[in-house]
């Protein structure tokens, strides 16, 4: 099977941006047996902008899925706990409902995989398959920010269904070291 990384589409320059979220949101609190402490709902504001494009997957500062990509994460993840998010822009009232998913974090960036030259961005993933499970959708472990990984099967359910605005790379899936 193969894997992708999943990011919001860089060519949209409208996509929301997420102001003062810090201070409502605890990053450590999206995983697995902390996400009680999170709100089941929750406002967020966006930086006002008449042209704002509401994609269906936002990536920047956390996960946020729209309700087409969501219904489909449900689909493959039946027990998939996730936070209602509303993104809100009071100024140009404009406001879209999307979905936070509470995913695991697996730690399978094998050796071999590129990084910028201060270690923040990953360029080349390699994943260590014996490592990977089950899950259709997760995050990186181990890493400094967010890296959502997705199986090809529930990307072309999203794209199947109309999502927009995803970007994805491609993963190399490697095995003690080999690659599959």
């Amino acid at each position: 099977m193969k894997y992708f990384l999943l990011q919001s589409d860089p060519r949209y320059t409208d996509a929301p941006a997420i102001q003062d979220w810090s201070d409502a949101i605890d990053i450590r609190d999206i995983a697995p047996g902390r996400s009680h402490r999170l709100p089941q709902r929750h406002i967020l504001n966006i930086h006002p902008n008449p042209h704002t494009v509401f994609l269906d997957v936002v990536d920047r500062p956390f996960l946020l899925l729209s309700k087409l990509c969501m219904e489909v994460v449900e689909l493959y993840e039946p027990k998939i706990i996730s936070k209602q998010m509303i993104l809100l822009d009071g100024a140009n009232r404009k406001k879209q409902t999307y979905y936070l998913p509470i995913l695991p974090r697996i730690p399978c960036l094998a050796e071999g995989s590129r990084w910028t030259a201060d270690g923040s961005v990953l360029l080349e993933g390699r994943l260590d398959v014996s490592a990977l499970g089950g899950e259709s959708i997760f995050h990186l472990a181990d890493v400094r920010r967010t890296y959502t990984v997705a199986r090809l099967d529930i990307l072309e359910s999203m794209l199947k269904r109309g999502a927009r605005g995803l970007h994805l790379t491609p993963l190399e899936l490697v095995d003690a070291g080999r690659r599959v």
